[in-house]
């Protein structure tokens, strides 16, 4: 992943659901486009792990996606995604984004496997060693 609007990686249940903690920053982005970000990063390490992480994955589709300002800068946000339809070559999620109770946001969203981007690359560009180390993926996944 290029952008790491994540903080920390909670879990994921293979095939279920996935948890990440993040915050919004004061910046000149959108709140919303940073959050469907946040959404779509956590949406993939649910759907990257149907292929141990050895895919890579392009963020396709929002089928749907509402907001509910005011949103809270600089707290701890909690991020979730559920699995809706799964397959192989690609995935609809759902997902949402909480700030202690409140919910800030929520959307379904379609996320493709395209294979490896680049051929003859040792590893993903989506999942590479970097981002699979800091975030201490493999760790986090559950059955």
């Amino acid at each position: 992943m290029r952008w790491l609007l994540l903080d920390e990686v909670v879990e994921i249940i293979k095939g279920k659901k996935a948890r990440a903690r993040s915050h919004l920053s004061n910046s000149a982005f959108s709140p919303e486009v940073l959050m469907i970000e946040m959404m779509a990063q956590t949406a993939g390490l649910l759907f990257g792990a149907e292929s141990n992480f050895r895919e890579d994955l392009i963020f396709a589709k929002i089928e749907s996606m509402e907001f509910k300002p005011p949103f809270p800068y600089g707290d701890e946000l909690s991020i979730y995604a559920e699995s809706s339809e799964i397959r192989p070559e690609g995935g609809w999620l759902n997902t949402s984004i909480y700030c202690q109770n409140d919910c800030l946001g929520q959307g379904r969203i379609l996320l493709m496997n395209v294979g490896r981007l680049l051929s003859g690359h040792p590893e993903p560009l989506t999942f590479h060693a970097g981002f699979m180390d800091h975030f201490k993926v493999k760790e986090k996944l559950h059955s």
